[in-house]
């Protein structure tokens, strides 16, 4: 009696949003939607968060039944030395006594090197001031100071580097949400040692479920991801008068194999899920609206078509 009134409701709901003044969507040609019983309500949104690494738990800051917001922090895990670390890290990055000093050391050299140079055209061909050798050495020194600003820059690049690295691993000891939702469960305590990989808390959030149906091979071809579903709750011991609530959603997922003995075919309806009347676990019955020119080729139970292949089968057969 249930499922004959959530039927009826939601042809009523269907035609009540394509109806209009045009006469054909009253006349028996008219395209009827598909009926997806007993399907399953999912969440979407359920995670449960896990450690980065080994420590100790310095913070939970969240209990069960809480609501958290995307990027909070659910735990800590001692940081202490990671902080130091990272200030080190800082300083040596922020250092760059290194080049300026290289600078000045080339130029030092380059001036010595230019002033050898200089000194040798002023005393002519015949004598020379500086000699050839002291010459070469003083080029050789000016450009082994140039080197070593390079090599100056490039310490300093890997210390900002080590910089970055060393502050992506202090974030690896805050355990955050991922979304808005709420705490369902707490896994570990303060103080208490985790590891890696361990659980820390489950978060959820049920302002979208996803409804899980299997949809027949007839009716297949109008189960196309984005096609439009109207869902209701149904519980089969109870009349819940969240059962007339309507929600709409879209197809998002429909399965590449179908069962080879029921002949039907996994499909996924997304379905924003206000007051989270429609909770996981519980089952829900889902139409999926077509529209008419997807109807026109609908197959029809005993049409033409299916007569022609039984009777090639009984001729092959014989």
């Amino acid at each position: 009696m249930k499922r004959t009134s959530f039927f009826c409701l939601s042809l009523l709901i269907v035609f009540a949003a394509t109806s209009g003044a045009d006469d054909k969507s009253n006349s028996p040609g008219s395209p009827q939607p598909v009926r997806v019983l007993d399907c399953q309500i999912t969440l979407i949104d359920h995670v449960t968060l896990a450690s980065d690494r080994s420590g100790i738990l310095k913070h939970v800051e969240f209990k069960e039944g809480q609501s958290v917001v995307s990027g909070s922090q659910v735990a800590l895990i001692a940081d202490e030395v990671a902080k130091a670390n990272l200030a080190v890290a800082e300083k040596k990055a922020s250092n760059d006594t290194e080049v300026r000093f290289a600078k000045v050391a080339r130029d030092a050299a380059e001036n010595e090197y230019n002033m050898a140079v200089e000194s040798n055209k002023k005393s002519g061909n015949a004598l020379r001031a500086v000699a050839q050798v002291d010459i070469d050495k003083a080029r050789l020194a000016a450009d082994k100071a140039a080197l070593s600003i390079q090599q100056a820059e490039h310490e300093l690049a890997l210390n900002k580097l080590n910089r970055d690295v060393t502050a992506a691993e202090l974030k690896t000891y805050s355990v955050l949400a991922g979304f808005d939702g709420v705490i369902t469960k707490i896994y570990k305590k303060k103080d208490e040692a985790v590891r890696q990989g361990d659980p820390i808390a489950e978060i959820v959030n049920t302002d979208r479920v996803r409804i899980e149906g299997r949809v027949k091979l007839a009716d297949l071809p109008f189960a196309k991801q984005g096609a439009k579903v109207l869902v209701h709750l149904f519980v089969e011991e109870f009349d819940l008068p969240e059962e007339q609530e309507t929600f709409e959603g879209k197809i998002t997922f429909v399965d590449l194999v179908s069962d080879k003995i029921d002949r039907t075919t996994r499909v996924f309806a997304e379905v924003q899920n206000r007051d989270n009347i429609l909770r996981a676990g519980l089952r829900a019955e889902m139409v999926i609206e077509v529209d008419e020119q997807t109807a026109a080729h609908r197959p029809a139970a005993g049409n033409s078509d299916s007569s022609q292949k039984k009777k090639r089968l009984s001729i092959n057969a014989n």
